[in-house]
């Protein structure tokens, strides 16, 4: 065989080796003699939920030692590493400072090339959906929204974020940079409808003195500002087309010009995008335009509303409750049933934004420890009335979310019988995952 014919092969082999190393389900290791972490693959990154950046090159004690000692595996690897001892353990429940949590995890260990190459492998079991600490829900609705997040956090490229206002845009692109290389870096969000377009060039390109009247220095822009980090265009729908082009341009270049500069600045920022409006019937309509829809819609993130997650309000209830806790210092309150069932039956235009204000309200307007009816604003009051009052129609059919949380409760209860109270099986026989059974047995 030729050289060059070696060295396809080897070529080709290698991306072999590199594609099956990145296609394996589980989470993979490689260390050298001295436990030093010389690669991980993507599902790695996922289940101990640090990217490959910040642990290659280093020793995975140094790197991972907290955990290690936490769940009893430094003494496995320190014998793995000594002697090529294979060690095999499970963690009863593992969970991660990064989007997923897992109720049981598994770890292995083996030697590659004995005293030489190792490698750990590990398993993630009956996880649940990933979720944010910041972005409250369990609800099937947001699972995407929570896979999305990690996929977005762990590119560089532009996202677009959809939902109507209220949702939580803003939330899920904090969380998107939070998670992202760019951590460490600026975050900044423009509410692009909130300045007339002349201030709001100024404001995101930055002012060299004399360029307008007023301008009595040089002024950096969001773009320049959010060097290194991530910027947050809100509300992009509520820019002309005129405005867009420029924007398009610094996008698509990497660099801004100063009003009133020539110099063109080149900038490292990671921009998000996020509006209430649909941008395919814009661009339709010829309001904004489809180089820059394309430009900006690598990755999307659609919010579902309040109202197409309802199943989350308890939990958000909950959570807000605590926030006016901590806010306000009244004390310990919790909310009615009859309560919990009017905001249930409300259609929530404002979405979460509007149930934050809602509880926040309540939570200071009722004297005692319990939240009552009463105490939710008159419009909410005035909009169920029908629906909780059981008259004849409409008002005296069962809510579809309610309806379908009982037939979930009564599907689990049949299938667990069948499978005799074993939720492995359970879930085999219903065709699901594990955890969409759990998540059913803990909403009650």
């Amino acid at each position: 065989m030729s050289t060059l014919q070696e060295r396809n092969r080897a070529a080709a082999l290698q991306i072999v080796q590199q594609r099956l190393f990145e296609s394996l389900p589980l989470g993979v290791f490689l260390l050298d003699y001295r436990g030093v972490i010389l690669a991980i693959n993507d599902q790695q990154e996922i289940n101990s939920g640090i990217s490959r950046d910040e642990v290659e090159g280093r020793s995975v004690a140094e790197v991972f030692g907290n955990v290690l000692r936490k769940y009893g595996l430094m003494e496995p690897l320190e014998r793995l590493l000594a002697d090529g001892s294979t060690f095999r353990t499970e963690i009863g429940r593992y969970e991660p400072q990064f989007l997923r949590k897992m109720l049981r995890f598994r770890v292995w260990g083996y030697p590659l090339v004995p005293g030489q190459l190792f490698i750990i492998l590990t398993e993630g079991v009956d996880t649940e959906h990933p979720g944010a600490p910041e972005i409250v829900g369990e609800s099937e609705s947001m699972e995407p929204v929570f896979w999305l997040i990690e996929r977005a956090a762990r590119v560089d490229a532009t996202a677009l974020i959809l939902g109507e206002t209220g949702t939580g845009k803003e939330l899920v692109a904090r969380a998107i940079h939070s998670r992202s290389s760019r951590r460490r870096g600026p975050f900044l969000a423009v509410n692009c409808g909130a300045l007339p377009e002349p201030l709001l060039e100024s404001a995101l390109f930055g002012h060299e003195r004399g360029a307008f009247t007023g301008a009595e220095r040089r002024v950096k822009g969001y773009f320049e500002a959010a060097h290194g980090g991530t910027l947050l265009l809100d509300e992009i729908c509520e820019t002309s087309p005129a405005f867009q082009v420029k924007l398009l341009r610094v996008l698509e270049s990497g660099k801004v010009t100063r009003l009133g500069g020539t110099a063109p600045i080149e900038t490292k920022v990671r921009v998000l995008c996020a509006t209430n409006r649909n941008l395919e019937e814009e661009v339709q309509n010829g309001r904004f335009r489809k180089d820059l829809y394309y430009r900006i819609n690598v990755l999307q993130i659609r919010l579902p509303a309040l109202r197409e997650r309802i199943e989350d309000l308890p939990l958000l209830v909950t959570h807000f409750l605590l926030e006016a806790i901590q806010k306000h210092g009244l004390g310990e309150k919790t909310l009615s049933q009859p309560a919990l069932e009017r905001l249930r039956s409300y259609a929530w235009p404002g979405n979460v934004r509007e149930l934050a204000n809602v509880i926040e309200s309540a939570y200071i307007v009722a004297p005692g420890r319990v939240l009552q009816e009463h105490h939710l604003p008159r419009r909410i009051l005035e909009a169920t009335e029908a629906g909780v009052s059981g008259s004849d129609g409409i008002g005296a059919l069962t809510p579809y979310e309610e309806a379908r949380r009982r037939f979930q409760r009564q599907y689990l209860e049949q299938v667990l019988r069948l499978a005799g109270g074993d939720m492995k099986a359970a879930a085999r026989l219903a065709g699901v995952h594990p955890s969409t059974l759990y998540r059913i047995q803990m909403r009650g």
